[in-house]
This record gives structure tokens, C-alpha cells and sequence, in this order.
């Protein structure tokens, strides 16, 4: 097999789907979650490219025009179609039952990229699992790392690195990429207070911050609606 070109350049989706998954490429307790957190991070890749906003918590196509990313398109698309307005929980939720492919399309481009693999288990011929191992270990360790760099420092972070962590925060990503590193605790602890926004500064950071409380609504609303 040819060796994962050392360049990879990752997409901030990609980051995503990637520390989503564990070295041995399952999910595990993201495995539900993490739907939601990707969709919250296509609408906020949408918001920086100005192709929507959000207006009392409502979601408004402000340039319909192609992003030139098929996964960012397959979502605005869906939403100009729409012959009413909803708010950003609502739309969350709408993008994930859709079944657009947004994960599954990720994981493909990781594969070709061969960052990752793809194994595909049988039980009684009936059942299957599929898991995506880990090809190219050094490239996650250096992203772990700039992440654990960044939130420890104290430096100021960029708003696709705050994105980041409240997708992380809210898709049980944390413990998995973090666990065990010896500063965990001072890891969890900064996290959690930066994604507490008590004092957003920015128009962004607003942004984020709804789209946290909507990951976290959406996240919440679809755990009942699996239970009843």
C-alpha cells in the first residue's frame, strides 16, 4: 500500500469527522452526536463565506450562488428550496434526517486522501458494522496537538478553532482525543470555559454561540425522540 503523503492538507470538515473517530475508526459515543455538530459546522462554513445569516435565530440565504464545495452546496441548496423560514434548531435537525450524505461523503474524501480506511465487519449475514482505521497516525497527532497547543497557551483562538471545540464539546470528542494527555483536566477545564461565551466579543463569536445552543437542543430533542 502507498504511504499517506505527509502534505495532507485537512479541511476543517475533515478535522472534524477525523477526531470524531477513534484511532481503530469507530465512533463510538459520537456516533449519533456527531450528525448534528457536522451540520452545525456547514451552516457556520456558510455563515463565513457569506451565504447565510442568521436573523432572530432564523436562517436567511443571503447569496444563493455555488460555494464550489459539494457539501456546503448540498446544504444551501436545501435551504433556498425552503418555502419557509425556520430557526437554526429546526434546521439542524431538518439537514440530519434529510440524509444529504454530509458524513459519509467526509469519510470518502479521508479515504482517498488515504488518511483513513475502510473495514467492513458480518454478523450472521444479516448484520454489519463498519469502522475507518486510522492510515495516517501522524497526521491526527500533529491536529491534536495544535489543538491542545491553542487551549492551553491561552493565545487567542481563531473562530473555526472555537467552532471546533464547541463541536467537540457537544459530540463527546473531548475524553477520546484528549484522555490521555497529563494537562486532561487543565484541557476540559479551558474548553469548557471557552465555550461557556460568557462575554462574546465578536459578531462571530455570537454566531457560534447560537449554534452551540441549537447543536445542544437539536442533540437533546433527538436523544427523546430515539428513547419514547
Amino acid at each position: 500500500m502507498d504511504k499517506p503523503e505527509k502534505n495532507s492538507e485537512l479541511t476543517f470538515l475533515q478535522k472534524i469527522v477525523l477526531l470524531a473517530l477513534d484511532d481503530k475508526g469507530w465512533f463510538g459515543s459520537s456516533e449519533h452526536k456527531i450528525k448534528f455538530g457536522l451540520v452545525g459546522a456547514i451552516l457556520f462554513k456558510l455563515y463565513q463565506i457569506d451565504r447565510i445569516r442568521f436573523v432572530d435565530d432564523e436562517v436567511i440565504v443571503t447569496n444563493a450562488k455555488s460555494t464550489d464545495d459539494v457539501i456546503l452546496d448540498r446544504v444551501l441548496n436545501l435551504i433556498k428550496s425552503s418555502k419557509k423560514n425556520r430557526s437554526l434548531r429546526s434546521w439542524i435537525q431538518r439537514i440530519v434526517y434529510k440524509k444529504l450524505l454530509l458524513r459519509k461523503t467526509v469519510l470518502k474524501q479521508l479515504i482517498h486522501s488515504q488518511v483513513i480506511s475502510r473495514e467492513e465487519y458480518t454478523l450472521m449475514v444479516v448484520f454489519y458494522q463498519t469502522k475507518f482505521p486510522l492510515l495516517h497516525v501522524e497526521l491526527k497527532r500533529k491536529l491534536q496537538e495544535q489543538i491542545c497547543e491553542g487551549i492551553v497557551s491561552g493565545n487567542v483562538l481563531s473562530d473555526e478553532d472555537i467552532m471546533l471545540l464547541v463541536v467537540m464539546n457537544n459530540c463527546k470528542m473531548v475524553r477520546k482525543n484528549f484522555g490521555g494527555y497529563i494537562q486532561y483536566i487543565k484541557i476540559r477545564g479551558r474548553i469548557n470555559e471557552i465555550t461557556q461565551f460568557k462575554n462574546p466579543g465578536t459578531e462571530t463569536e455570537e454566531v457560534i454561540k447560537l449554534l452551540q445552543t441549537a447543536i445542544s437542543r437539536a442533540i437533546i430533542a433527538s436523544n427523546v425522540s430515539i428513547h419514547v
